[in-house]
């Protein structure tokens, strides 16, 4: 039996994606939870998210929460008026010129992550980034900087409050092997090199955990059946233990955002394939089990 992680990124965004979170922490088809605190929907939504993910009868949490930086996404023009979002082009070119101030980039993860504990009672028990902006340069630095402050400040001993951190490795031309397209294969290439090995490299020099390689990387097509086929091969790459595989599922809105969600659509495919029957009857056939990263 393989072990990996699957994490929903982008809860606070809206209800819909909420509540797909909630569908599936009780089908126990997700181990993770990553958060977007400026969200209009993070604070509404912590109390039932940690009800999900402490259910009675459990002796341990069914799911990590934890924070998904975001440089990416205006969500709260006054909390992000000190360091603005940038469309993701823009961020990428203005992190690989070292444009950026890593102070203020330092501050401003700082904030989040205070907003996090501020709302969830306790720090994250992992970091991400929307949209991977986590491993660009300028922001790595920055975030190594928090880390290493907060975790020094907990202590060497004090192992349940030091998170473990997303690495976007891609899982390599292996991927074509199990029937994943070149452009796929070709895109989770591209996400691993803004970063992925540097910051494996940061984790494991601050004594962090992290995850292995990232897998769930397509392009939001919004096709049910070529989604499935996806896990498939998905699930024929799954290591032992120390992958992590992200989505992004959202039950249909009543009313729309205040921000256009490009992507609801593959959302909402998304909650149709993870809670359906097939999908559990092919986790099972995989012999694979949804398992949280920080046990």
């Amino acid at each position: 039996m393989r072990e990996l992680a699957v994490c929903v990124d982008d809860f606070g965004l809206h209800d819909g994606v909420n509540q797909a979170v909630f569908d599936l922490l009780a089908l126990r088809r997700i181990s993770a939870v990553s958060c977007l605190v400026d969200g209009p929907s993070w604070a509404s939504g912590a109390q039932a998210l940690a009800a999900a993910v402490h259910p009675q009868g459990e002796a341990e949490p069914v799911a990590d929460v934890g924070l998904h930086i975001n440089f990416t996404e205006t969500l709260d023009v006054a909390a992000q008026a000190a360091c603005p979002a940038r469309p993701l082009g823009a961020l990428i070119q203005a992190c690989y010129l070292r444009r950026l101030d890593v102070d203020q980039l330092e501050r401003e993860i700082e904030r989040q992550w205070q907003r996090f504990e501020a709302v969830w009672g306790r720090a994250p028990d992992f970091i991400d980034g929307h949209q991977h902006a986590h491993q660009l340069p300028q922001i790595r630095d920055a975030l190594a900087r928090v880390l290493r402050r907060r975790c020094s400040a907990q202590g060497a001993g004090d192992s349940v409050k030091r998170p473990w951190v997303r690495q976007c490795r891609s899982p390599g031309w292996a991927a074509l092997r199990a029937g994943i397209s070149l452009s796929d294969t070709v895109k989770a290439h591209i996400i691993a090199a803004l970063g992925a090995a540097v910051v494996g490299r940061l984790a494991r020099q601050l004594g962090l955990p992290h995850s292995q390689r990232l897998l769930g990387v397509y392009p939001f097509d919004a096709d049910a059946p070529a989604y499935l086929a996806r896990w498939r091969g998905w699930l024929q790459l799954v290591r032992p233990r120390g992958d992590l595989l992200m989505c992004h599922p959202s039950t249909p809105l009543r009313a729309a955002p205040p921000w256009p969600d490009v992507i609801a659509p593959s959302r909402q495919m998304e909650h149709s394939v993870l809670t359906s029957a097939a999908f559990g009857e092919m986790l099972a056939q995989a012999r694979v089990k949804v398992s949280r990263l920080g046990r």
